[in-house]
């Protein structure tokens, strides 16, 4: 199946990562969009968790928890009708690996105020990547180790309170090569945000909208819609809600620290 070729699932942290609030709804747009690029569904006793991501007309990718953090996700491609399940195996030894299809091993530890996570991707049991993840309430780094092109990524993702700021090195830590940069800012209209690249010129606006047991993140770019909701960890109730269907052309994807597609020019 082309899902589990291992070139297809490289993933780039920094562009689509998403996450969950620690104890409450976030209330402003960047900030919650920092606490999904920060990678806060990771962390046990979160207030909320990432329920599903849609891409209307494209796929839908639902995910599944254990004691606080995430155990499955399932993700179905329309046009093809195709579903591809990718499990998480939290603080195991790896013999609890089955060597079948996509499979994150994953650690994790705290202290202080960080949370360090550890994260070897499996393909068919063969190893990937391998992710050193460092997480704060303000700030996060990811450090990724690609075994097939021998590369080394450092990223960096610093919440300034309007702005977000990420930072993307071609080594193993921010004295390497700077090989991009980008900045989410708040908009003038209180619900929005906006993704700038490097040359400040904007590549995708986010929509933030507070639901009664969660909340969504909507990113809209060249045309492409996709839709992120947020629920309460208390059961595991799905939210839902009617979206406008948009044309969508196809184009390159590839997936990120959860699996889940992004889509790109």
């Amino acid at each position: 199946m082309e899902q589990l070729k291992k070139s297809n699932f490289i993933a780039l942290f920094f562009a689509s990562a998403f996450a969950i609030s620690t104890t409450v709804s976030a209330n402003t747009c960047t900030d919650a969009v920092f606490k999904e690029i920060a990678g806060y569904y990771m962390i046990e006793d979160s207030g909320l968790q990432l329920d599903s991501v849609i891409s209307p007309n494209l796929y839908n990718q639902t995910y599944t928890y254990s004691n606080g953090k995430v155990s499955r996700s399932q993700f179905f491609e329309k046009e093809s009708g195709s579903t591809s399940t990718m499990n998480y195996y939290w603080n195991k030894d790896e013999s609890t690996l089955t060597k079948q299809g996509i499979e994150y091993f994953m650690k994790d530890s705290i202290s202080g105020d960080t949370t360090f996570i550890f994260e070897n991707y499996y393909v068919q049991g063969v190893l990937g990547n391998q992710k050193t993840i460092k997480v704060t309430s303000q700030s996060a780094s990811v450090l990724t180790k690609d075994l097939d092109f021998g590369q080394e990524i450092f990223e960096e993702i610093i919440n300034k309170g309007d702005t977000v700021v990420i930072n993307r090195y071609s080594g193993k830590d921010n004295s390497a090569s700077l090989s991009n940069t980008k900045l989410y800012v708040s908009s003038t209209e209180s619900d929005k945000c906006l993704e700038l690249n490097k040359n400040g010129i904007i590549a995708n606006t986010i929509t933030y909208e507070p639901m009664n047991d969660g909340y969504s993140l909507s990113f809209y770019s060249d045309g492409f819609i996709t839709i992120h909701y947020y629920s309460k960890t208390e059961g595991t109730t799905s939210i839902r809600k009617t979206v406008k269907p948009v044309k969508i052309s196809p184009k390159a994807r590839y997936f990120d620290l959860l699996g889940r597609y992004k889509f790109t020019k």
